[in-house]
């Protein structure tokens, strides 16, 4: 927690302590009215008893106004405690991942991680990529479903990606509904910008829309459509859970629709799909995209100030009173 003072000009009242102390030691204690006793031998018995002591008592109550003083300049000084806020104007863009869940994700060509792996990993780079951009989840295998919609709240959508999982979704690549399930989430956007990423590692053989149908659909909403291709050429290594043989692998060969990809990408104006054969690739397109969809928003740093000066004002108050009870009563003085 770190204390501003609104108004430190006040500070400079503290150059009267020492012109007070000063007019203390030399001028008022000259100015100190006496008695005259014809014997004062009584009262020096008295006063010699504990000198230091005497003298301790007799300067408490300049140690009262000194620091009632401290505290009356400190609260005139307006402490508080500032409270940092951006305010973001602009729109951002709207953004849907599209990610393919099929069995064939679970290829293990992506050493040592799967392909779904990885497409998640840099999914979440990306949403940490666009931290004033509301983006939201599709999932696609043989069918499609909305995961999470569009939203800015980054934290729970990465909770929805890290459930998301190979044979969650009935079976086989339905592209054309991912697209279509896509584009449903956004036409009612009115972001400056609408972006689909769509990953998927194969070739559309389900569902009732054909991909360049979807993609169509998307461009007359003017949403653009990034495809990218998971997974390297040739065959992969699947993992296959057998119910008596336990863990196989089975090789497959890679089946990307790369034309239907492009076609997509032309389509919506993107011109060309992306395609990744390592982690590395992949996370250099994910920022290629992030460069291409800039959101273009302006920010202005806000404070908000909690006052703090009627703490130092109740502790001034409180010296006050306890100065006034000692001089007045338990440290008496003649005269």
């Amino acid at each position: 927690m770190k204390i501003q003072f609104l108004n430190p000009h006040w500070f400079w009242l503290f150059v009267l302590i020492p012109i007070l102390i000063i007019y203390e030691i030399l001028i008022k204690r000259k100015k100190r009215p006496s008695l005259l006793y014809s014997d004062i031998s009584n009262l020096s018995r008295l006063v010699n008893i504990n000198k230091i002591k005497t003298k301790f008592l007799y300067y408490l109550r300049y140690i009262f106004r000194f620091l009632c003083f401290t505290l009356l300049v400190l609260a005139l000084a307006r402490p508080a405690v500032p409270e940092k806020f951006t305010r973001i104007k602009g729109k951002g863009v709207d953004i849907i991942l599209a990610i393919d869940v099929s069995t064939s994700m679970r290829a293990i060509d992506f050493q040592p991680n799967n392909r779904l792996y990885v497409a998640k990993e840099e999914a979440k780079n990306f949403i940490s990529m666009r931290p004033n951009d509301r983006i939201g989840l599709v999932i696609f295998g043989g069918k499609s479903y909305t995961q999470c919609p569009l939203t800015i709240d980054h934290n729970i959508l990465i909770k929805f990606l890290d459930q998301i999982k190979t044979g969650m979704v009935e079976d086989g690549t339905a592209i054309g509904m991912g697209i279509a399930t896509s584009v449903n989430r956004l036409r009612n956007s009115k972001a400056k910008s609408k972006v689909i990423i769509l990953l998927t590692d194969g070739r559309n053989n389900s569902g009732e829309i054909d991909p360049t149908t979807a993609a169509t659909l998307a461009k007359e909403l003017k949403i653009k459509i990034y495809p990218i291709g998971v997974g390297k050429e040739g065959y992969s290594q699947i993992p296959i859970d057998h119910p008596i043989y336990g863990r196989q692998y089975v090789s497959q060969k890679l089946d990307i629709d790369i034309e239907t990809l492009n076609k997509i990408a032309e389509i919506s104006g993107t011109k060309n799909a992306n395609r990744a054969q390592n982690s590395e690739q992949l996370k250099l397109i994910m920022k290629e995209i992030d460069r291409l969809e800039k959101t273009e928003i302006s920010k202005k740093i806000h404070y908000r100030y909690y006052a703090l000066f009627y703490y130092f004002l109740y502790c001034a108050i409180a010296l006050l009173v306890l100065e006034l009870i000692y001089s007045k009563i338990l440290f008496q003085s003649l005269p």
